[in-house]
């Protein structure tokens, strides 16, 4: 699990460099919130393609723990 969670920080630290400061989902990576808090600023902000990658990657995660 902890490749997993570093593939998703990975992942969350690319989308943040192009987020615009004032976005309440950069605010959120950048406050270290929870994934699922982050995951739910996305959607509040629009970043529809952002959550659609977070949710494969996670769907991939479960598949190979299993």
């Amino acid at each position: 699990m902890g490749q997993s969670v570093s593939g998703l920080e990975e992942l969350i630290t690319e989308f943040r460099r192009v987020l615009p400061a004032q976005s309440r989902t950069a605010q959120a990576i950048d406050r270290q919130d929870s994934f699922e808090q982050i995951v739910r600023r996305a959607i509040d902000d629009g970043y529809v393609e952002f959550v659609d990658q977070f949710s494969r990657f996670m769907e991939i995660c479960l598949r190979r723990s299993t």
